[in-house]
């Protein structure tokens, strides 16, 4: 976990940051689903006390980004492929409505704004294309970034219809789909394929058509739900692929295994099954 460049600023309400500090570690990657939430290493890392962290971390646990297991452990949701397929299906509900509503609603500024983030995530499109960074098991920058402006381009529309509601229930949504993407890895590639689709819905709303409109969003969100199935088809045959090199407890032999923080410079594990400790030595794990 890499926390040090997302310490709160003193500018604000500590808590505030504190969740915001949290909350972008989280949908950046830079927390594993796999990884246990210690209270006292996230306050050291932030340089706060602990009760900012517990009142962040209890208000990412009501925006299901965090949950507890069974043993009391802290841990980032780990979202399944019914789970993407089902909050797709609400968010293409919701983004009709918004779409609509925007064909009406929508203003000089608002479509301005829009089209300004087009062009910004045509740009880095071209950008991310064109460095091809190594990704090390990580999403790039490029591809945060086009993560960021592609879910701001449905933001922006979602205000222009003006219609509050959508505006917050899509938020919730979207944090969601911006953790699944990251979980998965690969389906961030994907974004560099958007840019034709965006484009098309742009241009509806600013002709004021909103049956083309409408028809775009749908059949953009439909073809984002096919790739994070894909995607998620794909990890799963890696996973499977890779399951007998998995690190494994020294005790009974279960893979169900989360980081559980460091010790004496090594990562150590906990058993999920019968919670026995051990720590990581070269390429394995031993008690």
């Amino acid at each position: 976990m890499i926390l040090s460049q997302k310490a709160p600023s003193r500018s604000g309400s500590l808590y505030e940051q504190t969740y915001l500090a949290l909350r972008s570690a989280i949908l950046s990657g830079d927390i594993a689903a796999d990884e246990r939430l210690i209270e006292t290493q996230l306050a050291d890392q932030l340089e706060v006390s602990r009760t900012p962290v517990r009142e962040a971390i209890r208000r990412l646990q009501q925006e299901s980004l965090i949950q507890m297991d069974s043993d009391g452990g802290l841990y980032i949701v780990k979202l399944s492929l019914t789970d993407a397929i089902k909050l797709y299906d609400c968010r293409i509900a919701l983004e009709r409505l918004a779409v609509l509503d925007a064909c009406e609603h929508a203003t000089s500024h608002h479509l301005q704004r829009i089209e300004q983030n087009l062009v910004l995530a045509e740009a880095a499109a071209e950008a991310a294309a064109e460095s091809k960074q190594p990704s090390h098991g990580k999403p790039t920058v490029d591809s945060i970034r086009l993560l960021e402006l592609s879910c701001e381009f449905h933001q922006l529309i979602a205000k222009s219809s003006g219609n509050a509601w959508v505006v917050s229930l899509l938020d919730q949504i979207s944090q969601k789909i911006t953790l699944i993407r990251v979980q998965t890895l690969k389906g961030l590639d994907q974004l560099l394929d958007i840019d034709i689709e965006h484009r098309q819905i742009y241009e509806a709303i600013a002709r004021r058509d909103a049956a083309a409109a409408e028809q775009h969003m749908v059949n953009h969100l439909r073809a984002s739900q096919t790739r994070i199935v894909e995607v998620f088809q794909q990890v799963e045959r890696v996973a499977q692929a890779s399951f007998d090199h998995r690190i494994k407890c020294p005790r009974c032999g279960a893979f169900e295994i989360s980081r559980n923080g460091r010790r004496a410079g090594r990562q150590n594990y906990l058993c999920k099954s019968c919670g026995r400790q051990f720590l990581e030595y070269g390429s394995s794990a031993h008690g």
